[in-house]
């Protein structure tokens, strides 16, 4: 279902593909970039499929083990959201496995004059799964 409905991607696009299909863009002020693999190559501890139903394999993924701290890799969408009254949702599935080098996921949303708001984060998933 969520992966049919306008808006929503499931990274299963040839490789840098995916910023045009799913309506995002690699922030180029950024230390690292986000890229897209059905086995990331994080070590022994990255899954091993995506969390996408059916025969989805490929998801979106940065390699935080070969980076120092406070750097951070960025994607912003290129289409903007219409403003709503509390029915606008972001859904999406994270893995993170926790160790010293995982990093802090956050989610923002860019007020009309260009502020960043801080909407969600993580710094860990307690589970080793999506």
């Amino acid at each position: 279902y969520y992966t049919s409905i306008p808006g929503s991607c499931n990274f299963e696009t040839q490789d840098q593909e995916w910023t045009t299909v799913c309506g995002l863009t690699q922030d180029t002020s950024d230390d690292f970039d986000w890229n897209i693999s059905n086995n990331a190559v994080t070590g022994q501890t990255h899954p091993h499929t995506d969390h996408t139903p059916g025969k989805g394999q490929r998801f979106l993924y940065v390699n935080s083990s070969t980076q120092k701290e406070g750097n951070r890799a960025r994607i912003t969408t290129t289409k903007f959201f219409p403003p709503s009254l509390g029915v606008c949702r972001v859904r999406f599935w994270f893995w993170m496995f926790p160790s010293r080098q995982t990093g802090v996921l956050k989610v923002y949303t860019v007020e009309e004059h260009g502020m960043d708001i801080l909407m969600w984060s993580s710094s860990r998933n307690e589970e080793n799964k999506w």
